[in-house]
């Protein structure tokens, strides 16, 4: 969009809205990256995009046909800091890790029971106090409890499809998130959220004119 008395030529990029009364959403970033994820023009394509609050896309034949917010990771820091968990996870949640074997196994026990996330929460309380579940496990247990449940909430709206699951993420979480599509059983192809920022703002001034086409 153009923002005109401006000495240099600025352009914002605008978010997406899904005015569905039964699914309202808005993307507000996350469209940058999907248009420098890399995807074929042709075919049906089912994106994650992990943060704060994860996206679930499907773009279809190069335009996007859907999407869904999972508010996993801000889940996380309210459940971690403001409820009972508190006690169980200590002040300082410790960074979780893939290869931990209570993140693998509370994510297999999301995904196995079709996302089902609230009635386990408790029993991550309570298995401190039965089981002297350490904080970092507890943490673990937590972060899989609610990626499983992301994961099979998507699966059950979208479907898994025959093209590989594009995961657009970087980091630690990506390393997770790669880890319970694979716990789920999915393929996936994943791209550096980084680099598709900068693909996405590239593209973008291509689209408008910017700068010259690609070689």
């Amino acid at each position: 969009a153009r923002v005109p008395g401006q000495s240099r030529d600025i352009r914002i990029v605008p978010g997406l809205a899904q005015r569905s009364a039964d699914a309202p959403d808005v993307m507000r970033g996350e469209e940058t990256q999907l248009a420098g994820a890399g995807l074929p023009a042709k075919g049906r394509h089912l994106v994650c995009m992990p943060g704060t609050h994860s996206k679930w896309v499907v773009v279809e034949d190069g335009a996007v046909a859907g999407f869904g917010t999972w508010p996993t990771g801000e889940l996380f820091s309210v459940l971690a800091a403001h409820s009972i968990l508190r006690h169980s996870l200590g002040e300082h949640p410790a960074a979780v890790v893939a290869d931990n074997a209570f993140f693998r196994q509370w994510c297999e026990r999301a995904l196995g029971e079709g996302g089902d996330v609230t009635s386990k929460l408790f029993a991550i309380r309570a298995a401190g106090l039965l089981q002297d579940l350490q904080a970092d496990d507890a943490a673990a247990c937590l972060s899989g409890l609610l990626l499983g449940g992301e994961i099979a909430s998507a699966k059950r709206r979208y479907g898994a499809g025959d093209a590989p699951v594009v995961l657009v993420a970087s980091g630690a979480l990506g390393v997770l998130y790669a880890a319970a599509l694979g716990i789920a059983d999915l393929a996936l192809r994943t791209v550096d959220a980084d680099e598709a920022v900068r693909a996405g703002l590239v593209e973008a001034a291509r689209e408008n004119g910017m700068i010259g086409a690609a070689a």
